[in-house]
C-alpha cells in the first residue's frame, strides 16, 4: 500500500510533522509525501507509482516538475514558458509526454526538493526526519532544507534517490508572488 499525503506544520516544523503524521502509518506501507501545492495530472499516476515501487522498493523516489529551485534536478526544463504556465491542458499534455519515459529511473546525486517524495515507512523508521533544524539565513522556521537534508542523509547511507521519469507532478511553487517564501 502507498499512503499518499500532505503533512502540514502550523507550528512551522516541517520535520514533525512529517515524523508524526509517517507514524501513523503501518509499518508495511510505503509512503508518498507531497507539498500541498501540488498536483497528480493523469488519472493513472497510481497505477504507475505503485509500479516505479515495486520495481525499486527501497529507494527513494521522486518525478519530474514544472517548477521547483532550479537547482533541483526534478525541474523540467524542456518547453520554453513551462516554468510561468498556469494552463493545466498543457501540463497535463507534458504529463502525458512524460508516460514514454515509463518506468525510466535517473539517479540524483545533487539537490533533491521535497515537493515529492516517495520511501518505504522501514526506511524512515532508520531515518527519522530532522525536526529542530534551524538555518541562520532563514531565521527560525523548521520548514525549508528538511527535505533535502534527509535525501542526503538517506543517500549517504547507501540508499539510491531515483527521479522516475515517466511522472509529472503540477508544483504552483511560487507562481503568484516569487517575493514569499511558498510554505509560510
Amino acid at each position: 500500500m502507498i499512503y499518499d499525503i500532505i503533512p502540514y506544520s502550523t507550528e512551522k516544523n516541517l520535520g514533525k510533522a512529517y515524523n508524526e503524521a509517517i507514524a501513523a502509518l503501518p509499518d508495511d506501507c510505503h509512503v508518498c509525501l507531497r507539498d500541498g501545492d501540488t498536483c497528480w495530472l493523469t488519472p493513472d499516476y497510481g497505477v504507475h507509482l505503485a509500479e516505479y515501487v515495486r520495481l525499486h522498493p527501497t529507494a527513494v523516489l521522486t518525478c519530474w516538475t514544472n517548477r521547483i529551485n532550479e537547482k533541483a534536478e526534478q525541474q523540467f526544463k524542456g518547453t520554453d514558458g513551462i516554468r510561468e504556465c498556469s494552463d493545466f491542458k498543457i501540463h497535463l499534455g507534458v504529463a502525458t509526454h512524460f508516460t514514454f519515459d515509463l518506468y525510466d529511473v535517473t539517479p540524483l546525486h545533487g539537490f533533491v526538493s521535497g515537493f515529492c517524495l516517495v520511501f518505504p515507512k522501514s526506511l524512515w523508521q532508520q531515518h527519522k526526519f530532522a525536526e529542530k533544524q534551524v538555518y541562520e539565513d532563514r531565521g527560525p522556521h523548521n520548514l525549508l532544507g528538511v527535505d533535502n537534508d534527509w535525501t542526503n542523509r538517506v543517500r549517504a547511507a547507501g540508499v539510491p534517490v531515483l527521479r522516475m521519469d515517466g511522472l509529472y507532478i503540477w508544483h504552483t511553487y511560487r507562481l503568484l508572488d516569487n517575493s514569499k517564501n511558498h510554505l509560510m
